[in-house]
């Protein structure tokens, strides 16, 4: 029992007398950021969000832009050239799209192949999103064709820059006529 004895608390008393011998320690501050992480946790394969170039294209205000330029360069040969540009980038945007669904095909025929044999009904989805894909695909080679023609998607995007061009030269044009008409800078 003497060695249950130990891990008591030893009693005031005449015969025990207990002395308190610790020195109080400095406590020490510890700082929060250490233990805490008040941040949300980063997702290990974050969702890549694949933006179309057409849409990025189209989301431009090309009635300002026109106005813009047909304010600072009223001239017919930079309408033409930007009008020139526009196609072009439209061009691009679709090409970049098409590389996009390509890929995107290349690898439903690929999971095709590995799935055939397994699932019918998963080879059916599978063939069913690749002639999808395919169909999108000569959408956008037929919107290419008439982006040459100012036809398909580009003309709206066309006539909006022509229209803030028209606009642009006509706000240039009154306020050359003003200032001819009151005779300050001549």
């Amino acid at each position: 029992m003497l060695l249950f004895s130990f891990f008591r608390r030893p009693k005031n008393s005449v015969n025990n007398v207990a002395t308190d011998t610790t020195v109080a320690e400095p406590v020490i501050q510890v700082d929060r950021n250490l233990f805490v992480d008040e941040e949300a946790p980063e997702l290990k394969n974050p969702v890549k969000k694949i933006t179309n170039p057409i849409e990025v294209f189209l989301d431009q205000n090309f009635e300002w832009q026109g106005y813009n330029d047909g304010y600072s360069h009223p001239e017919t040969d930079y309408l033409n050239n930007n009008l020139a540009q526009i196609r072009s980038e439209f061009r691009l945007a679709v090409d970049k799209c098409m590389d996009i669904k390509r890929t995107e095909l290349g690898e439903l025929k690929l999971h095709l192949i590995d799935a055939e044999g397994i699932s019918s009904r998963l080879e059916a989805k599978l063939k069913e999103k690749i002639s999808q894909l395919e169909v999108t695909i000569h959408e956008l080679d037929t919107q290419k064709i008439l982006s040459a023609e100012n036809e398909g998607i580009v003309s709206t995007a066309i006539h909006a820059y022509r229209i803030g061009f028209i606009k642009g030269l006509e706000r240039y044009q009154q306020e050359k006529f003003f200032a001819d008409s009151t005779g300050l800078f001549n």
